[in-house]
């Protein structure tokens, strides 16, 4: 009977230890799943198109916030002449007229690259979901018609 009570001692032993080398795998494997440098480590691939979808809703939303891009093709009345350039200005106006189109220009410049980066990201998952042209066309046309 000694030796019976000495096995299963060893026994509960031998299954605590391995708990705890479980315990501790497990530990590690949240930590692994959590943690974005392994994630990016182990999918390089699927972390960049993370990035990049994550970029375009962020850039998405802060249009959205921002409200509707107004790129004003007029020409100044003073100040700044686009062809002959800043001579013609009074020291006082030329900084903040330049400010004020150089911001124009940016605005303009974002609005294009954020429409190319937009119709490609359509077309791109077009090949992946077929049928998200119509459907985002659609959408599109909803939101212009209210």
């Amino acid at each position: 009977m000694g030796e019976t009570t000495n096995q299963i001692e060893w026994e509960i032993a031998q299954k605590r230890s391995e708990l705890s080398d479980n315990l501790i795998e497990l530990k590690q494997r949240a930590k692994d799943t959590v943690d974005w440098r392994s994630q990016v480590e182990e999918r390089p691939g699927t972390m960049l198109a993370v990035a990049f979808g994550g970029g375009i809703v962020l850039s998405a939303l802060y249009s959205a916030l921002r409200g509707p891009a107004k790129v004003y093709a007029e020409r100044p009345s003073s100040g700044v002449d686009r062809y002959s350039g800043p001579m013609h200005q009074t020291p006082a106006e030329s900084p903040s007229k330049l400010a004020s189109t150089t911001k124009k220009s940016l605005d303009a410049l974002g609005g294009a690259l954020l429409g190319i980066v937009a119709s490609r990201a359509t077309t791109m998952l077009e090949g992946i979901l077929p049928g998200f042209q119509q459907e985002f066309e659609r959408a599109k046309s909803s939101q212009t018609q209210r």
